[in-house]
């Protein structure tokens, strides 16, 4: 019995309009100014305008995503969504069901956890089209922090640190047209290192605040060693050599981390898209971000000059989660 197959056909991102020098960030927090740019990398911030929402955001790279695959919203089984910012009711997927004018048969779904929810969202995704219970599906993430974690609300040396985006892909059960890019989806594991729980933890103080608990070193120690260990057991469930893959498309808390990360599995930081860099971090839409980049990158090159792409991210709990992308057409 021939293997099914899974499909990524198009990718799409969208960032805050409002980008702000971390000058800026640094100043709205109280913090030194130039604390951002040394002590973690990040050069700017992405921030969404007043009538920007996780909506809006995730409406805008979902619309981008279905124009690149020349599809029809109609045509969709159905969306899954993920965001940790937004809480209100109707739920993110529900409201894109209704701004992509979706029939009403066709399933929404609120799915995921923190940063790794783009990965557990394209897992979903992929065992609904491996069970025959969709052919496409249009996956979104989409996060608004500058208000959730904004200055009152936060410590800049955490809520300085995010920005706001989105990211939208499309997964089928067919393979593209001839002449058009897309992805062969691998496959996704996950696990949980509880040990580094209390490293991380925000919740509701009361009066607007949050109750956020952040050990950044040791966070920051337990992240990269945990992501060398996610991108090394990607490497030894798919076969693939870490040398030939052309994109890391993973979580990036802060530039520093990235370039260390790169140096410890003894890569080019270069295979990393610069994401954070100028967006800050993004949260679930962070690895979209990286491999809507890495999407675009390897659509203009030969067939031959593309190579696979490896996912991680890691959530607070300490959840982690890998995968792989292989190029076809």
């Amino acid at each position: 019995m021939e293997a099914i197959s899974v499909y990524l056909t198009a990718a799409a991102s969208a960032f805050g309009s409002r980008i702000l020098p971390t000058e800026k960030v640094d100043e709205a927090y109280g913090m030194p100014i130039g604390k951002l740019r040394t002590r973690a990398g990040i050069l700017s911030v992405a921030y969404a305008a007043e009538e920007e929402s996780e909506e809006s955001l995730a409406a805008d790279a979902c619309k981008q995503a279905l124009e690149t695959a020349g599809e029809s919203a109609q045509n969709l089984d159905g969306v899954i969504a993920a965001s940790e910012t937004h809480h209100a009711y109707p739920s993110l997927a529900a409201a894109l069901h209704a701004r992509l004018k979706l029939s009403e048969w066709r399933m929404a779904l609120d799915a995921g956890n923190g940063c790794l929810a783009l990965l557990q969202v394209l897992f979903v995704a992929q065992a609904l089209v491996l069970s025959g219970r969709a052919e496409k599906i249009l996956v979104a993430t989409a996060d608004v922090h500058s208000r959730t974690l904004g200055p009152g609300r936060s410590a800049g040396e955490f809520g300085g640190l995010f920005g706001d985006g989105a990211s939208a892909f499309l997964v089928s059960s067919k393979a593209p047209e001839q002449g058009r890019f897309a992805y062969r989806m691998g496959d996704f594991f996950f696990g949980c290192a509880s040990q580094y729980a209390e490293a991380i933890a925000v919740c509701e103080a009361g009066g607007g605040e949050l109750d956020v608990q952040f050990d950044g070193e040791g966070l920051s120690r337990a992240a990269v060693n945990r992501m060398e260990q996610v991108l090394s057991e990607v490497e030894r469930r798919s076969g693939l050599s870490r040398e030939k893959v052309s994109a890391f498309a993973t979580h990036q808390p802060n530039p520093r981390l990235v370039k260390l990360l790169a140096k410890q599995l003894d890569v080019p930081v270069s295979t990393f898209p610069p994401i954070c860099e100028t967006k800050g971090n993004l949260g679930p839409s962070m690895c979209g971000a990286a491999l809507h980049a890495a999407f675009a990158k390897a659509a203009g090159q030969s067939p031959g000059d593309r190579g696979a792409v490896f996912l991680a991210s890691l959530a607070p709990g300490l959840l982690f989660g890998g995968g792989w992308l292989l190029p076809v057409g």
